[in-house]
């Protein structure tokens, strides 16, 4: 029964190491000391923070992606839904000056007017995008954006993320437990034949539940490059053999749950970029407005209400901008088929030479790797005192 024990000794310690590396999400147990959390979710700010230097520094280069978005194709996809504002609008400005202004406009100068407003509004949204294009790295922090999304309350995302892209690895340490304690059991039964001393099933518990942790961590992550085994057999560590498929993966994971274009957008808007935006847009929206009213100065005149015109340009100025900022999720799909997040990250990562590459999945245990280890051999040593006991 030892070999089996010991096979079963593995699995578990591994099982086990897997689960604290990723829960409990938050703390359990009475704080500071006496309790634990998952590792990853323990340093998911830190391990945001290294998956952001990969994405920027590596990955992405954000002026280069937004440079891909077509200021005349923006302004389709985006004009359509300001139409019914373009007319609110139109109808609002004349009513602030005096209710009866809008029907003593002929249907034919509304239209006028409409198509005009209409033309102006498309070169506000290129002057906007165009803007962006080329203050990007002042108005878009992608680096303050990715550390949001994957730290904090979101420190389920992280854990997500490492789950997915590592998970044949993360399902071979499991399963290489028990095939490591096995054939340590076998080892153990010899060794108990001719020696059964009680008080060495729990040093062998140590060795073999610290020999499974570290086996399999070693396997996955070395060696770097393919090697081959008595000149026949080629060996690389499983994760780096992976390179391609995980690339691919990973790039698709942040495309759609970090840097979607929903995310980018409301960064924009509601980020430090919003103020920008909101002056770009004010600013031209006055310039139409006044560009329309030159059809209007008569009445204006005739009513005697062209002093309150400032207030009122203002007033639309602001409708109009914040108009424009809520239906800026129209150009959501647009950006994210013009910028192709997905296909670049995924392209550039799968060309990272391995050392860079390792990175990205193991830094979720380097630091930790040891510790790891040690709750195998803790666990394995506690299965010893057991075998005690049943034994003897």
């Amino acid at each position: 029964m030892v070999p089996f024990t010991y096979g079963f000794v593995g699995w578990v310690t591994n099982w086990l190491a897997l689960k604290m590396t990723f829960y409990p999400l938050k703390f359990w147990g009475i704080p500071p000391y006496l309790g634990w959390q998952g590792i990853i979710p323990r340093k998911a700010h830190k391990m945001a923070s290294k998956s952001v230097d990969v994405i920027t520094e590596r990955l992405l280069n954000i002026r280069e992606v937004f440079l891909k978005v077509d200021p005349i194709r923006a302004e389709k996809e985006f004009l359509p839904s300001m139409d019914v504002a373009i007319r609110e609008s139109m109808k609002e400005f004349t009513h602030s000056l005096d209710p009866r202004l809008w029907d003593m406009i002929p249907e034919v100068v509304k239209e006028e007017i409409y198509h005009k407003v209409k033309r102006e509004s498309g070169f506000t949204i290129r002057k906007v995008i165009r803007k962006l294009q080329a203050d990007i790295d002042s108005l878009f922090d992608v680096k303050e954006l990715v550390l949001k999304k994957l730290s904090g309350d979101n420190v389920s995302l992280v854990v997500e993320l490492f789950q997915e892209v590592g998970a044949p690895e993360f399902k071979f340490i499991e399963r290489s437990g028990f095939y490591f304690g096995f054939l340590l059991g076998l080892i153990q039964m010899i060794f108990m034949i001719y020696f059964p001393v009680a008080w060495t099933l729990p040093v062998q518990g140590v060795i073999v539940g610290y020999l499974t942790n570290y086996l399999a961590l070693e396997m996955i992550f070395r060696p770097l490059f393919p090697k081959k085994i008595l000149g026949i057999y080629s060996y690389q560590g499983l994760f780096l053999k992976r390179q391609r498929e995980v690339s691919l993966l990973y790039a698709k994971l942040v495309a759609e749950k970090i840097l979607t274009p929903r995310n980018v957008m409301q960064e924009l808007v509601f980020g430090k970029a919003a103020d920008d935006i909101m002056e770009t847009i004010r600013t031209a929206v006055i310039r139409q407005v006044d560009q329309i009213t030159t059809l209007a100065k008569p009445l204006l005149f005739a009513v005697g209400k062209w002093e309150n015109y400032e207030s009122i340009r203002e007033k639309i100025a602001k409708t109009m901008s914040e108009t424009a900022i809520a239906n800026s999720s129209q150009l959501e799909r647009y950006l994210g088929e013009a910028m192709e997040l997905e296909k670049t990250m995924g392209e550039r990562m799968a060309s990272l030479p391995p050392d860079e590459f390792e990175s990205i999945l193991r830094s979720a245990f380097q630091e930790d790797e040891l510790l790891l280890i040690l709750v195998g051999a803790a666990l394995g040593a506690l299965v010893g005192w057991s075998q005690i006991y049943i034994q003897f």
